[in-house]
């Protein structure tokens, strides 16, 4: 027997008009975001895919750098250099998505200021073709 996870969506309302057509944005109405059984695992059984994540070539995570934090209201993520804020409006029956890219010479203090990062050395954003949705 397996479990899903679903998150049920609402329908995106881009503040930006140039980023109405972002491919970052999930237009499905539902998207699975766990599967999984109730067998007991170990640490270990995830090692080799950890692993894998990490370090393929076509994996997402070399692909692209992502930082997100949820809200009370929503989340906010850093993609490359798309800064995205979701705040979550179901009465409404919408997700408010304002969205922008930012300069190199602005990521530290975005870092600083909406996610409370401070890094040692520069990031340098990764952004290369790869599937990844909000």
């Amino acid at each position: 027997m397996s479990w899903v996870l679903e998150k049920t969506g609402r329908k995106p309302e881009v503040v930006n008009p140039e980023f109405a057509k972002s491919s970052l944005i999930n237009r499905k109405e539902t998207k699975q975001i766990y599967c999984f059984t109730l067998v007991p695992r170990e640490a270990d059984h995830f090692f080799d895919k950890s692993h894998t994540l990490q370090t393929d070539p076509s994996s997402l995570f070399t692909n692209k750098s992502i930082c997100s934090l949820q809200t009370p209201t929503g989340f906010r993520a850093l993609i490359g250099w798309t800064f995205s804020e979701v705040t979550y409006k179901p009465e409404e029956g919408v997700d408010v998505l304002d969205m922008k890219d930012i300069p190199d010479e602005e990521i530290e203090q975005i870092l600083m200021e909406k996610f409370s990062i401070k890094l040692q050395n520069k990031l340098k954003p990764v952004s290369n073709k790869a599937w990844y949705t909000l």
